[in-house]
């Protein structure tokens, strides 16, 4: 029954699809930006910055856009992944990326019939991944910790430094929600084609380990196909 109603769901929608302007495409992505983490002020509802991290993106993905060219709106939706570079932070990580949505209101704000400048809000959801640095004692339960130390006892100091000292890589998950203001441009290339510039700024709650507030520059360019 499952299967059927899915099978219904996107059978509408295709059967939809004729009705709305649509063009598809890819898109690449670079960006700069700072995470401010959050520290509670004597369990009150007062934060202050505990410390913060820089960050250096990188990435692509796919970019969907509809609207109605006569009444001056476009709505772009893009879904990506994004690598990250972290500097200056308290911790480090590896391999840390970003699988994300995202979506502009793009109004035109002026152009021709080849080119189209539009600006609008921006509203996203990013998942959050990555190993970071860290130590069994950070990780560990006091009761795992305790009965590791038990079995170790005839070899003490090797196994005060396995749980306190030596470094592992752990897998830690986080989310940021963004949202913001972006602005581009639309360069018609031929009745079925187009390159897209974007650049924008956007902020918001940031997770990973700590809770934060990440600000972030970003640029965008890439190709669309399809009716635009």
């Amino acid at each position: 029954m499952k299967k059927i109603s899915i099978v219904s769901f996107f059978y509408l929608i295709m059967l939809s699809m004729p009705a709305f302007t649509m063009g598809f495409g890819m898109y690449g992505t670079s960006g700069y930006g700072k995470v401010d983490m959050l520290k509670l002020v004597n369990f009150a509802s007062d934060y202050r910055v505990d410390y913060s991290t820089e960050n250096f993106l990188y990435g692509g993905g796919l970019l969907l856009e509809s609207g109605n060219e006569s009444e001056g709106y476009h709505n772009r939706f893009k879904m990506g992944l994004e690598g990250s570079t972290t500097f200056a932070g308290r911790n480090s990580y590896r391999r840390l990326i970003r699988a994300k949505i995202e979506n502009v209101f793009a109004f035109r704000v002026a152009g021709t019939d080849r080119f189209r400048f539009w600006i609008g809000p921006l509203l996203g959801v990013n998942l959050l991944t990555g190993l970071i640095n860290t130590t069994r004692s950070d990780q560990w339960s006091s009761e795992r910790k305790n009965s590791t130390l038990a079995l170790a006892q005839s070899a003490a100091a090797f196994g005060l430094y396995y749980i306190y000292f030596d470094r592992i890589w752990k897998r830690t998950a986080g989310v940021f929600i963004p949202v913001g203001i972006a602005t581009g441009i639309n360069i018609k290339l031929g009745e079925s084609a187009a390159l897209t510039l974007e650049g924008g700024f956007r902020f918001g709650f940031y997770y990973l380990r700590n809770g934060g507030i990440n600000y972030e520059g970003y640029v965008n360019a890439g190709f669309i196909f399809g009716v635009i």
